[in-house]
């Protein structure tokens, strides 16, 4: 870790103990008789940290700092292992501290040696799939399928409810529409094309068909109305709509109400122009 400096001017590195060396010079010290304030200003070391070293070194003798990395997690035995997972397989909705618990009850293992939960979910998590296997029971007798049920029939669709689904490649799922939903439909499309929210539920509930299936039959006649309306269009001949309306021609000197009709313009000659002297 990143060094620092403490109040008394010493170097020391965090998270790391005091070397070996100053900690045997603290318990020199101390035993010549300096107290240990004197030798925390003599070592450059703060007086707390003095204080766990001499204290430590009282009650155990060591002068070494203590172990690192905690404790040496405990190592489940095969034996173990596969109880574990029997467990874990006869009931997949044991937690841990419960199989932890059980295998404490089973005094498959002492108290001081039962796995910790921990444990047990790492055994859990890295179970091989052959132990998996191992630990399935196995039934010597072999497996009879059971005879194939025949298949029942299926009533007709209702009108206005969705066909079941054909085993054909491409295929889509249609709506039978009964004859007085059809024509309800018809009805309201010839009202207006675009139906609001409010008129699209009256209609889904007076026909009794789905709303969703009501906007897509909208969307289907709008299409099929303009593709029927470009035929027309397209395929309107002279006398169609689609033809321009010839002038009528009426009998000369009469206008189409009977009434004489006016005389034709004509453009107004200019008199002549004399001739300009020079």
């Amino acid at each position: 870790g990143p060094s620092g400096v403490n109040q008394l001017g010493g170097l020391f590195l965090n998270g790391r103990p005091l070397p070996t060396c100053k900690r045997q010079r603290i318990i020199a010290l101390a035993a010549s008789g300096a107290r240990s304030s004197d030798i925390s200003r003599s070592l450059k070391v703060s007086n707390g940290c003095v204080s766990k070293i001499l204290g430590r070194y009282y009650r155990t003798g060591a002068v070494g700092p203590k172990a690192a990395g905690g404790s040496k997690p405990r190592m489940a035995t095969p034996a173990v292992v596969a109880r574990i997972a029997r467990l874990k397989l006869e009931q997949p909705g044991l937690f841990a501290w419960e199989i932890r618990r059980q295998l404490h009850a089973e005094g498959i293992c002492a108290s001081s040696g039962t796995p910790s939960v921990s444990s047990i979910n790492r055994v859990l998590r890295t179970l091989p799939s052959d132990l998996r296997l191992a630990t399935e029971p196995r039934d010597p007798r072999p497996r009879v399928s059971p005879p194939a049920a025949a298949p029942v029939p299926q009533p007709p669709p209702a009108p206005g409810s969705p066909q079941p689904p054909r085993h054909r490649s491409g295929g889509r799922n249609r709506t039978v529409f009964s004859r007085q939903q059809a024509e309800a439909l018809e009805k309201e499309f010839q009202r207006g094309q675009y139906p609001d929210t409010a008129t699209r539920q009256s209609l889904a509930a007076a026909t009794q068909l789905p709303d969703s299936t009501v906007r897509v039959w909208f969307s289907n006649r709008r299409a099929k109305w303009r593709r029927e309306n470009k035929l027309e269009a397209g395929g309107a001949g002279p006398g169609g709509a689609g033809a321009v309306p010839e002038p009528r021609v009426h009998p000369a000197g009469l206008a189409p109400g009977g009434s004489p009709a006016p005389a034709p313009w004509q453009p107004l000659e200019s008199p002549p122009f004399a001739p300009l002297r020079p």
